[in-house]
């Protein structure tokens, strides 16, 4: 990897390294392997997403947290909702699919991070409920490499909802 200037776009190299692990990560989430999934983060990770208060045009739409997680809650939060005996809302398991696309990246603050702007749609079906439902959104990630790997180190979910149907948010983005 060579340094660059932060914000300037990444080289096909590196691109192509960020879509690899974006996509690793929505197949990890889609099976539930949530214990490879946290192998994924850095240890410092902040994850954090939001829906949005919808206002009159001038005023401009809101955001406010409805997950606000760093590794410690992260992990406490996998754990109950891996585990049927801990929560209701994931017994049984929401079927859930990953698509990201429209994947921007960009060179970050420091010469081992990368800035990732992508789109975010998430096809979820529970039990008991007649139709599946969306979330969609947009998904700003600092991915950082750690030993020569690439690792989540923050993610910000900003959800196309104003309201949120179908229940407690259980699963992960």
């Amino acid at each position: 990897m060579s340094e660059r200037a932060t914000g300037e776009p990444v080289g096909d190299s590196d691109y192509i390294a960020i879509e690899r692990f974006l996509t690793r990560e929505a197949a990890l989430l889609d099976r539930r392997a949530y214990g490879e999934w946290l192998g994924l983060l850095t240890d410092d990770i902040v994850y954090r997403v939001t829906a949005q208060v919808v206002r009159e045009a001038a005023a401009g739409n809101q955001d406010y947290a409805i997950i606000d997680e760093d590794a410690a809650s992260l992990r406490m939060r996998v754990e109950q909702i891996a585990n049927p005996r801990l929560t209701r809302a994931e017994n049984p398991a929401t079927l859930a699919r990953h698509f990201v696309s429209n994947i921007e990246a960009r060179h970050g603050n420091r010469p081992d991070e990368f800035e990732v702007e992508a789109n975010l749609l998430v096809y979820r079906n529970r039990a008991g409920v007649h139709e599946g439902g969306f979330y969609a959104g947009a998904r700003s990630d600092v991915l950082r490499r750690v030993g020569g790997e690439l690792r989540l180190a923050r993610r910000l979910v900003r959800l196309d909802h104003s309201i949120i149907y179908g229940g407690p948010v259980s699963i992960l983005f």
